[in-house]
């Protein structure tokens, strides 16, 4: 091994160090707290305002907060992990470490999703305790499963979005228009082409809750072959993004330019 070289767990090391402080900086913290905080207490206000059956609750938690709030919050946080190191000039020290462009893409998105894994692992400990406090029968085994399923779509959506974000700086809107014909059409098709939507795969999963099965009509046969969906879509988000990130030249100018 050449000296001069970091090996893969030093440089994953540096990566997640320099991650975890940009996160709890000041000015970050309370957008941290609050991402963790804003929805189960709005779960606990509307239950204690208007009361909240089990029916009402697992459709929020399913559809509002897992299928919607986790892809959204996946694309403004991996598609902004390349540009927001351009913006903050920050790129050019990284790029010049004596690691592989394609090398940095992914340990960036692994220290990212890392950190994302703990925002939403602590999003599901505040619904369990919601869940417990409104009395919603059955709240601990669907948060368990909620915690499972949701650390796979941080994987698969975070990746998916880390290659939007390479190619374009419009990234918000077009990961957007991607979750409507995707994730929202192309999934709800009763055919073979909904193989395709990250979303008919995390249903899949969702399925093995019996209530929610039987409440929304889905089907947990094939779970095998969605796990198997979802980890190799990630993997070939991440080998293009790798790929794209290595041969692309970013212009320092346009990149200063925010892409919402």
């Amino acid at each position: 091994m050449n000296p001069t070289l970091p090996s893969f767990f030093s440089a994953a090391r540096g990566i997640w160090t320099l991650t975890w402080r940009a996160k709890l900086a000041r000015k970050r913290i309370f957008l941290m707290v609050g991402s963790m905080t804003a929805l189960p207490l709005l779960f606990t206000y509307v239950g204690f305002k208007i009361g909240f059956p089990v029916e009402k609750f697992t459709y929020f938690l399913v559809h509002l907060y897992l299928l919607l709030v986790v892809p959204l919050f996946c694309l403004s946080n991996f598609g902004a992990m390349i540009r927001d190191e351009l913006q903050e000039d920050t790129m050019p020290f990284l790029i010049t470490r004596p690691v592989s462009r394609a090398k940095l893409f992914l340990l960036k998105y692994l220290a990212l999703a890392a950190w994302l894994q703990i925002i939403v692992l602590g999003n599901a400990l505040a619904f369990w305790l919601v869940g417990v406090w409104l009395g919603i029968p059955g709240a601990a085994s669907l948060i368990a499963l909620l915690a499972a399923v949701q650390f796979l779509a941080v994987l698969a959506f975070g990746a998916l979005a880390s290659l939007i974000g390479l190619i374009t700086q419009k990234y918000l809107v077009a990961g957007i228009v991607y979750g409507f014909i995707v994730e929202f059409g192309i999934g709800e098709i009763p055919t073979n082409i909904n193989v395709l939507s990250i979303s008919r795969h995390l249903k899949t999963f969702l399925a093995w809750n019996a209530d929610l099965a039987r409440n929304y009509g889905w089907n947990a046969e094939g779970t095998w072959f969605s796990l198997t969906m979802v980890l190799v879509g990630t993997a070939l988000f991440l080998l293009i993004g790798a790929l794209l990130f290595t041969f692309k030249e970013c212009q320092h100018a346009e990149e200063m330019q925010k892409g919402a």
